[in-house]
């Protein structure tokens, strides 16, 4: 049953990123959940390449818990970005984000993030302006789209106990996935993975293998040509930039893959109102 249900919770949240809502799930321990615990529109990306500010994300989540209300929160994070927060327990959250709807005040955020983290500040304006949406939604339309997933994540933490109480195995491929999320930009290596996570080469194949019946590398391909097709779809960004942002260093090369995965250019894909209109 718990694997039914974290399958039928990361097709619904895909769902719903396909209808063009950038859903997450937050809380401590969620392991089937992990590739579902990121913020994926291009600004977030783009801020989370450098480490330290990647941390400072993570910290900022208990500052979404310490806000609850019982109802549901819009706010902004130090970066700048807005979402719409909702609280299934103490321990779990769902996130709708990639708002930027005050963008005087998002500025002053990107003044200091530039700051602190040598960030470009001409730079971070145009990734905000770019792949953010500056439109609030019908908040009772994200209360009914929402309220399935709650359940279906209060049932699934029923079901498995406290979730806190998840195996050693299961917490090191969490470790390995997020590991993997964060340095998506970056050549990740069977090595560097780890090294990272404090196990061997063939642990890390193996946990792969296991969670995902999928190669180190295959994984991270799939990954990085579906981040690709989101920001293809919901963004103006050129081709190159989607490339590195996917972690492609060679524009050529990304666009080889990507057809070879997808059956179509970045370009066909990017115009093709087929694609749009799902």
């Amino acid at each position: 049953m718990k694997d039914n249900l974290i399958r039928d919770i990361n097709n619904y949240i895909s769902y719903l990123n396909s209808k063009g809502f950038s859903v997450s799930v937050h809380g401590k321990n969620i392991g089937g959940l992990i590739e579902n615990n990121i913020h994926n529109n291009p600004y977030c990306a783009f801020v989370k390449t450098n480490d330290e500010a990647w941390k400072k994300c993570v910290q900022c989540q208990q500052n979404v818990f310490n806000a609850y209300n019982n109802d549901y929160l819009f706010g902004m994070c130090y970066a700048g970005v807005e979402e719409y927060v909702f609280y299934v327990n103490d321990k779990t959250f769902i996130s709708i984000s990639g708002y930027g709807i005050d963008k005087e005040k998002a500025k002053k955020r990107m003044e200091r993030l530039s700051c602190e983290y040598h960030f470009d500040k001409s730079e971070l304006l145009t990734v905000y302006e770019q792949g953010l949406k500056h439109k609030k939604e019908n908040i009772s339309k994200l209360k009914t789209l929402v309220k399935p997933l709650c359940h279906m994540l209060s049932l699934l933490q029923i079901t498995i106990g406290d979730i806190c109480l998840i195996e050693s195995k299961s917490k090191t491929f969490d470790s390995i996935l997020a590991f993997v999320q964060r340095n998506i930009m970056q050549d990740i290596t069977l090595r560097s993975i780890a090294d990272a996570c404090a196990c061997s080469e063939s642990t890390v194949s193996h946990l792969f293998k296991e969670y995902t019946n999928q190669s180190v590398k295959k994984y991270i391909n799939n990954l990085r040509i579906k981040q690709a097709e989101r920001l293809l779809l919901t963004t103006n960004l050129p081709i190159g930039n989607v490339a590195i942002l996917c972690g492609f260093t060679d524009t050529n090369y990304f666009s080889t893959a990507f057809k070879k995965s997808v059956g179509l250019s970045p370009v066909k894909y990017r115009t093709n109102d087929s694609l749009k209109k799902l």
